[in-house]
């Protein structure tokens, strides 16, 4: 197999929430080292992608190593590309918002809830992403922007995501929500979709067949990847144990303790 590209994941696999994870730095320096273009990829809807190279400075992490796509930007380049006249009602982080704003989309929706409407009308799109402000009131309001031709796109189902305290609530909880209510399945844009390694290949100018995904969860970094036709390696430092891939029906093509021991599979 020959090898062009890295695919690295974030959360739990070079960080968790504001801590590096030991070894990431070295595993970064020995795939660029060996000839790979890195390209970092998350379902995070929280990351600035302006900001990034700063976050990676701060972890000791060069920050000019890789470019970065997150579910937020994907979901952005999907609605500017397929619905780009849409009428877009936004649930989810400032981040979603100014990425759905800087691909030219009609956004509909305020951030801040005292700016929200109360008599909130039927939207074209629903784009949705982890909210930390989920509540009555705004799925209420979510609510009333669905009608029978709204499109409901999330920007991801992740469950969790690691930090340094532990598991936290992912998009999932504010996505399972909105489904709930509405019986609506949402067009997912985030990994493990083909929309986002459609992206990132298309980004990296490189086939499937050229990349190594590394990542942490068996259900999105390495599906995307098996999915796709990609190398993957599974770290055991985020959202997944050794004993959960047997029974897991995903099976990566490596199993390594961390990022930091990537070279033993290039």
């Amino acid at each position: 197999m020959t090898r062009r590209a890295a695919i690295v994941d974030l959360d739990g696999t070079v960080w968790r929430g504001e801590e590096v994870i030991p070894g990431a730095a070295e595993g970064i320096d020995a795939l660029t080292d060996a000839g790979l273009a890195v390209q970092f990829v998350t379902n995070s809807t929280s990351v600035d992608r302006e900001a990034f190279p700063d976050t990676l400075e701060s972890m000791g992490i060069p920050g000019d190593v890789a470019g970065v796509s997150t579910s937020a930007s994907a979901t952005a380049t999907y609605l500017a590309e397929h619905h780009p006249n849409a009428d877009v009602y936004v649930v989810g982080s400032d981040v979603l918002y100014d990425e759905l704003r800087g691909a030219g989309l009609t956004i509909v929706s305020e951030p801040d809830p005292a700016s929200r409407p109360r008599d909130q009308e039927p939207a074209d799109v629903v784009a949705a992403g982890k909210a930390y402000d989920i509540d009555f009131d705004l799925l209420t309001e979510t609510l009333w922007a669905f009608d029978s031709g709204t499109l409901f796109v999330a920007t991801n189902t992740d469950r969790t995501f690691p930090t340094e305290d532990g598991l936290k609530p992912g998009a999932g909880c504010t996505i399972g929500a909105i489904e709930g209510m509405t019986g609506r399945d949402p067009l997912v844009v985030g990994k493990p979709s083909e929309h986002m390694a459609d992206a990132v290949t298309e980004r990296l100018g490189v086939a499937p067949g050229d990349c190594l995904v590394v990542g942490d969860n068996l259900h999105t970094d390495i599906l995307m990847g098996e999915r796709a036709g990609m190398e993957t390696a599974l770290v055991l430092t985020g959202a997944t144990r050794r004993e959960e891939i047997g029974g897991s029906g995903v099976e990566p093509d490596h199993v390594i303790d961390s990022l930091g021991d990537v070279a033993s599979v290039l």
